[in-house]
């Protein structure tokens, strides 16, 4: 009868930690793309010629609000 209820609460415990885990990761998968350029990558995007003055503030809005497809 021990044994059963030991059984028991060993169970839960790491249904509860994989739950855990599984929350940690969503939310850390959910975070990713979703930081600004550095200024190296500004710096090889103007010199590349793909990213003028006038359009940095434009860029790094559409760089914040975009959101993957799951």
């Amino acid at each position: 009868m021990i044994s059963a209820i030991t059984g028991a609460v060993i169970m839960s415990a790491v249904t509860v930690a994989m739950l855990i885990a599984v929350k940690v990761t969503d939310e850390a998968l959910s975070n990713v793309g979703n930081y600004p350029l550095t200024d190296i990558e500004l710096e090889i995007l103007k010199n590349a010629g793909y990213l003028r003055d006038d359009q940095l503030k434009e860029f790094r809005e559409y760089i914040e609000k975009f959101e993957y497809d799951e």
